[in-house]
């Protein structure tokens, strides 16, 4: 028997989401006007939305948080809060998602927090409840990405029934060793997910529409166009389609392009057309984009091809 309760987010639970995320921030607690790129150190108060945001992402900030809650709201996703004696101490975040068979539609774990400092009752009972809300949606899967970098561990996951479905690499290529790139044409510079809906998105840390929603900031009300400028485009390589989106990290002291590879199920098994692929990909992110490297997270089983053509091994 546990003393925790999880139940849906109210509007009310806004500030207790907030006062966790903030109390585990990226940078051990602490706030800069700009953590990437050698920024003064600084008060919580004193940062826009966007300053607060590297630190972490939304749910730093009290206008990005009320935002990303409400993009969960119109996406039919869901967002639980566990509390412990009238107080909320961890939350998690559904997203439902669906993409092409054999895959079919999802729900993901988008995020799992609680404390600080972390409670493995309250992530248990947290993600029993995602069970709990996936199987009432009758949908095919949960998903979710355990956060290796901040100490997650694969193995408990599997002790509560998941499988690893996908493994990635990030990897990134210098722009002066850009490869040549073959022939290609542009047939569109700002496809929509209904463009991309039916091609598999490489990077699966999130799902395809909110990982698109994302690199366009396109739920922030414009708080983020100051350190985030995105791009898109719909190439044709050879005979099949490539979709390429992505934003200019501008944020870094150097920026850097992160790029997101969309290709056709067959395309996932030509990996000489996936090497032409991102070539092309790149060649038409620089036409467009100051960078000085170029950042993809694909399969791991395509980084070989990548390493042939100049990308370096990431995490």
């Amino acid at each position: 028997m546990t003393d925790v309760t999880v139940r849906p987010a109210a509007e009310s639970d806004l500030k207790a989401i907030l006062e966790i995320h903030k109390a585990q921030n990226d940078f051990g607690g602490s706030w800069f006007t700009n953590p990437f790129a050698g920024g003064k150190e600084a008060r919580w108060d004193d940062l826009t939305p966007a300053q607060r945001w590297l630190h972490g992402g939304p749910w730093m900030d009290p206008q990005l948080l009320a935002l990303h809650l409400r993009r969960y709201a119109e996406a039919k996703g869901a967002v639980l809060v566990a509390e412990r004696g009238g107080k909320v101490v961890g939350e998690v975040e559904l997203w439902p998602a669906e993409e092409p068979l054999p895959v079919g539609a999802y729900l993901c774990i988008e995020i799992l927090a609680t404390g600080p400092p972390a409670d493995a009752a309250v992530e248990r009972a947290l993600v029993e409840a995602a069970v709990k809300e996936a199987r009432a949606r009758d949908l095919r899967a949960l998903d979710t990405r355990p956060p290796l970098e901040e100490g997650g561990d694969p193995e408990l996951l599997a002790k509560a029934g998941f499988a690893v479905h996908l493994e990635h690499r990030t990897v990134h290529l210098e722009a002066a060793r850009r490869p040549k790139p073959p022939e290609y044409s542009v047939l569109s510079t700002s496809p929509s997910y209904s463009d991309l809906r039916d091609m598999v998105l490489l990077d699966h840390r999130e799902p395809a529409s909110f990982r698109l929603g994302n690199l366009g900031n396109e739920w922030s009300s414009g708080l983020l166009k100051d350190v985030s400028s995105p791009f898109g485009a719909l190439l044709r390589v050879g005979s099949a389609d490539l979709g390429v989106t992505g934003r200019l990290c501008t944020w870094l002291p150097e920026p850097e392009a992160e790029i997101d590879l969309w290709v056709s199920t067959a395309g996932l098994g030509n990996v000489p057309w996936f090497t032409r692929a991102v070539a092309a990909a790149v060649d038409h992110v620089a036409k467009g984009v100051q960078a000085a490297r170029f950042r993809t997270t694909v399969r791991s089983h395509l980084v070989p091809a990548l390493k042939a053509i100049g990308f370096e091994d990431g995490a």
